[in-house]
């Protein structure tokens, strides 16, 4: 295996034209062209996780008949402050006006299902509970701090609530997963010849 190796270097580093020479040299290039594909795939699906991973902070996900807890918390918060609480801008959730929740002028989707919690807001803590969401939760809602002219957004996504899978379905899946295994080490195995 060495002497085939030393004459494979020979004739690559010797220039000669021989059909054994242009072989290794084109096996080479396709194997750096591989290899650089392979950096390409892991970078892109590495820099995707990583925005992925920084947005996930603002966004909740749930399901339908789910309870989330929205935060809204301010640092340097004045006395007596007026919080507004809004989704995708215009529907009221809620005001907090003058330290006390306020359910005036309510969307009627938020109606009994909103709740906030009155001993932290001296903390600075304006954060609110939706209860028993619905589809038509889902969006962006806004803390708006009127004083300081501060707010805070989210995103929320609600999904149905899955269903349990069949046997059927299982099978199904297991099926794919082995399938997937079975096509990946074929893989590794044609890698494997190809360098050898």
């Amino acid at each position: 295996m060495e002497s085939i190796n030393r004459t494979a270097h020979f004739l690559l580093s010797s220039g000669q034209d021989s059909k054994c020479g242009y072989l290794a040299k084109s096996s080479n290039r396709r194997f750096s062209k591989m290899i650089v594909r392979c950096w390409v795939v892991y970078l892109l699906l590495h820099l995707t996780c990583k925005v992925s991973l920084q947005n996930s902070a603002n966004n909740f996900d749930r399901v339908v008949g789910d309870s989330v807890t929205l935060p809204c918390i301010y640092e340097n918060q004045q006395p007596s402050t007026d919080v507004f609480w809004r989704l995708n801008v215009s529907k009221r959730v809620l005001n907090i006006i003058d330290g006390k929740p306020s359910t005036e002028k309510q969307d009627e989707m938020f109606k009994n299902r909103t709740e906030s919690f009155p001993s932290e807001y001296a903390k600075g803590n304006y954060s609110i509970e939706l209860k028993d969401l619905k589809l038509t939760h889902a969006g962006n809602y806004t803390c708006f701090l009127q004083k300081s002219n501060e707010e805070k957004k989210m995103q929320l996504f609600v999904k149905e609530k899955p269903q349990k899978p069949t046997q059927k379905q299982r099978n199904s899946c297991l099926e794919t997963e082995s399938l997937k295994i079975m096509t990946l080490l074929t893989a590794l195995l044609g890698l494997t010849m190809h360098l050898i």
